[in-house]
């Protein structure tokens, strides 16, 4: 009887310590060994098993809605870690209505690597300066590249010579196909460029000179709230790139500006204690202390990028923009409306803007239409203007 209980323990002690790994082996276990020496044990870790599924299954659950919802919330490689250990699959990001060509070039995410040109001590005369001012990351460099691309679409682009072409040459070419254009990284904090074009239709005679100013990106909306609050720059770096841009603007040449708001970000307290808001307003506070609003500049423009997040109808974002603003950025709105006023500028207008679908913050799904509109603003407020030397280089 000794020899047989000995057996019987031996066996149950295999047996538990090939099957306790995995939910099943308990299981089969309890089955086998109904009065085994490690039936509370298997139970027990049957609970835990279950107690982690369900809790996997709510993160799961929780995954699946806010991609549904937001298909640009997690970056690629959240998303490929997500399906490697198996939190979600393939077919639920298919459910969730993201396309398989999406899917497919997850592990090819990569950013366009941009050069940078040197850094321009003026703005050639002639040009017509247009500022596209928002924070680090509000997708600035982005629209510049969909507008760039779009008017190269329509045969009215011809990219001037200059240590900014190859830049905008890239930025074109991001997104040459409609389909899955990679995206690239906002642009680092320091560098200033701007990108000399010429816009003309077709059945034109004269061409139009732009340059678009980049970066006045978040550094540089610090820098104005600095300098009009009389703090000093953090740096000579910020010093020195804030007084060539403040040359820039005081120029002979006529600018259009677009304050771009992200309709992403809240305008919420920054680390400093500052809103964009608050930013915006310096920025606008010191154009216009300087006249550069009163003297050289055309129109102003609200830009609400990354629209394709709202959660409206594409039809009904200029409305919902509007009403996001007065809730948000009331005063800034007010602010600018009292310049275009005084100034005898154009009526402020608000701009929807958006790439098309983006995904997983990367991969686009391109869509003309809110650089097209900008385009056209470009094309009725920018006169045309005779011969230069560019016009022959462009032959």
């Amino acid at each position: 009887m000794d020899k047989q209980q000995a057996t019987q323990d031996r066996k149950d002690e295999e047996t538990w310590n090939n099957a306790r790994h995995t939910m099943q082996g308990c299981y089969d276990y309890l089955t086998n060994f109904p009065s085994g020496k490690y039936i509370a044990e298997a139970r027990q870790k049957i609970d835990e098993w279950h107690r982690q599924e369900m809790i996997n299954q709510a993160a799961r659950r929780d995954i699946l809605d806010k991609i549904k919802k937001i298909p640009n919330l997690y970056s690629p490689k959240q998303i490929l870690d997500f399906l490697s250990n198996d939190t979600i699959t393939q077919a639920d990001l298919t459910d969730c209505g993201i396309p398989q060509s999406v899917i497919n070039n997850l592990p090819y995410t990569t950013s366009p690597r941009l050069a940078f040109g040197e850094t321009p001590t003026e703005i050639p005369s002639g040009y017509t300066e247009v500022y596209f001012w928002g924070l680090y990351g509000s997708g600035i460099t982005c629209a510049l590249g969909a507008l760039l691309n779009t008017a190269a679409h329509f045969g009215y682009l011809a990219i001037a010579p200059g240590p900014g072409s190859i830049y905008a040459a890239q930025l074109k070419n991001i997104f040459n196909r409609d389909w899955d254009c990679m995206l690239p990284a906002p642009t680092p904090v320091g560098v200033l460029q701007y990108l000399p074009f010429t816009l003309k239709k077709v059945e034109e005679k004269r061409p139009r000179y732009i340059s678009l100013i980049e970066k006045c990106g978040g550094e540089i909306l610090k820098c104005f709230f600095r300098r009009v609050s009389g703090s000093p720059q953090p740096s000579q770096t910020h010093e020195d790139t804030f007084n060539l841009l403040i040359r820039f603007l005081k120029s002979d040449n006529r600018k259009i500006h677009f304050f771009v708001i992200d309709y992403d970000k809240e305008n919420r307290t920054d680390i400093e204690g500052l809103t964009l808001s608050d930013y915006l307003s310096a920025t606008a506070t010191f154009l216009n202390h300087n006249d550069i609003f009163r003297k050289t500049t055309d129109a102003i423009y609200v830009i609400v990028s990354k629209s394709d997040l709202m959660p409206c109808m594409k039809e009904e974002r200029a409305e919902y923009a509007k009403r996001y603003l007065e809730e948000n950025y009331r005063t800034f709105i007010n602010v600018l409306e009292s310049y275009c006023k005084k100034y005898r500028l154009n009526d402020l207008s608000i701009i929807p803007f958006s790439l098309g679908n983006v995904y997983f913050q990367q991969i686009c799904d391109f869509d003309r239409e809110s650089s097209m509109q900008i385009l056209d603003i470009l094309i009725n407020r920018v006169k045309p203007r005779k011969r230069s030397i560019l016009d022959i280089l462009f032959k």
